[in-house]
């Protein structure tokens, strides 16, 4: 749902994840997408254009973050989460690295606070990451938006510790201390996680592959 602020070879498990990054316009670290200084400004102001910014460069992000932690309605969750931006960001103090530490953190915190509800109500269901809906019509976009989908399924598939590692280091290109400081863990244990989530990607990515092949020489 969008904020009311907001107008109208081998398999390589590291590259399948930078794909998601690249199509979601979210690499921020290494020459793509960022927020500048004078955005984060005027949001800290309650300028709604700033705002409907911020939401724009990285709603996609944070949905996917909480689909790969397996979030009970993530969509809504992530509404919650601009919530929180939009009314703590006048006491926010950073620039765009801060920034995007601030948001994961933020959105972290609501999923864990999203799973733990459900589990109090008994309604918790492990499943896979929901379909992205179809933009109108053309046949490139639905097939991208499968194959991110099926990425992050798969990402999802990991222990809920690995998968964040994995999204916030490898997808969104966060430093590994501030990894560590949204998962409350150490930077060692970071650089595990995403080094044992890779291989166990790599090991899943190559069973699909298997099985694809098996498949088309029954064909």
């Amino acid at each position: 749902m969008m904020p009311a602020f907001v107008g109208g070879g081998q398999a390589c498990p590291r590259l399948a994840l930078h794909g998601v990054a690249q199509v979601s316009g979210v690499r921020y670290r290494y020459g793509g997408v960022g927020v500048d200084s004078d955005v984060l400004s005027r949001a800290r102001l309650g300028d709604r254009t700033a705002l409907a910014e911020l939401w724009r460069t990285h709603q996609a992000a944070v949905v996917r973050y909480l689909r790969s932690r397996r979030t009970i309605s993530p969509e809504d969750v992530a509404s919650q989460v601009w919530v929180d931006v939009a009314t703590s960001i006048g006491r926010f103090d950073g620039g765009a690295d801060d920034f995007r530490r601030w948001l994961f953190t933020i959105a972290h915190r609501r999923s864990v606070d999203s799973i733990r509800r459900a589990v109090r109500q008994d309604r918790l269901a492990i499943r896979a990451a929901e379909n992205v809906a179809a933009s109108d019509g053309a046949d490139v976009e639905q097939e991208r938006d499968a194959a991110i989908d099926r990425a992050v399924a798969l990402v999802a598939s990991l222990p809920d510790q690995m998968a964040s590692a994995l999204m916030l280091r490898v997808v969104n290109e966060l430093p590994v201390e501030d990894v560590a400081a949204i998962l409350g863990t150490t930077d060692g244990n970071v650089r595990v996680l995403v080094h044992r989530g890779l291989a166990r990607l790599r090991r899943k990515l190559s069973v699909t592959e298997v099985g694809r092949a098996t498949m088309r020489g029954m064909s």
